[in-house]
């Protein structure tokens, strides 16, 4: 009779540290982006050096960093000015949109009346009276707030009455029968079913509060980095209009970034499970 002599070793413990998964992890989510973004890098520096491109059109990255270095604190400088009124449109108008939002939706008279000014108004050319609002509101940071909270009011009214209506009926029926006033049936029923589209609406405001304080800069202001764009391509400065237009980019980023940590965290059901084995 045929014997197995075969002897199988034991399998070994598989040795799993939580840092490294995290790490292989990350490297999954952002490894092909940053090498996308590397590889622009590279090609851009190429196709400037070798001279394909003027430098008063493209400049290479290397002197776009060169600049940003030599010219960081006034950089900064501008910056903060630009951030304190997209970060005060970005507050003001999403407070305001999200309030009317909630006005419209337990208001009828009100949604029939005044929500079709609001949509008109959304489509004034905000830089068309840019002149007229620095007459009104003077050369300060007033007229920069308004734009910016105008530019950003719209997204959040829309996704926010959207959001407040797809609440279910069956829940908020419910909580009728069971005497709860309005208050109680928007913050257990409408707010809870509007938080993905306002999140979304906030999304967006991220980068929309930042290009609208750019713009207003333009027209007349002696701050902020849509002023250091003017002045710099006036005196053809490419390197310096690049490393604002980054600089920019960058920061609307950084508050892109937050608000989807506040959306994690204000929605924990939504976050993606890891795949069991």
């Amino acid at each position: 009779m045929p014997s197995d002599l075969s002897v199988r070793a034991p399998a070994l413990p598989v040795l799993r540290l939580p840092g490294l998964d995290a790490l292989a992890r990350l490297l999954r989510q952002v490894g092909p982006a940053a090498l996308l973004f590397l590889t622009i890098l590279v090609v851009w520096e190429g196709v400037t050096r070798a001279g394909f491109v003027s430098p008063l059109i493209l400049p290479a990255p290397s002197d776009v960093a060169a600049t940003f270095v030599a010219a960081a604190p006034r950089l900064f400088t501008h910056l903060g000015w630009t951030s304190m009124a997209a970060l005060g449109g970005f507050v003001l108008g999403n407070t305001m949109g999200f309030a009317l939002a909630v006005v419209f939706v337990h208001l009828r008279l009100g949604r029939l009346t005044a929500l079709p000014l609001a949509m008109m108004a959304q489509a004034v050319p905000i830089v068309a009276v840019a002149p007229a609002l620095l007459l009104w509101l003077g050369n300060g940071v007033e007229p920069k707030l308004f734009i910016a909270s105008f530019l950003v009011f719209f997204p959040m009214l829309v996704n926010a009455m959207r959001g407040l209506s797809s609440a279910d009926d069956q829940v908020a029926e419910l909580l009728h029968t069971l005497s709860a006033d309005w208050k109680q049936r928007l913050l257990m029923v409408r707010l809870p079913a509007a938080l993905p589209f306002v999140f979304n609406a906030l999304r967006l405001s991220a980068c929309g509060c930042f290009v609208a304080s750019v713009v207003a800069e333009w027209v007349a202001s002696t701050t902020g980095l849509g002023y250091v764009i003017v002045f710099a391509s006036s005196q053809y400065r490419m390197t310096e209009v690049w490393c604002a237009v980054l600089l920019c980019t960058a920061a609307s980023l950084c508050v892109y970034g937050l608000v989807c940590l506040a959306e994690r965290l204000a929605m924990p059901w939504r976050r993606e499970r890891p795949a069991t084995a």
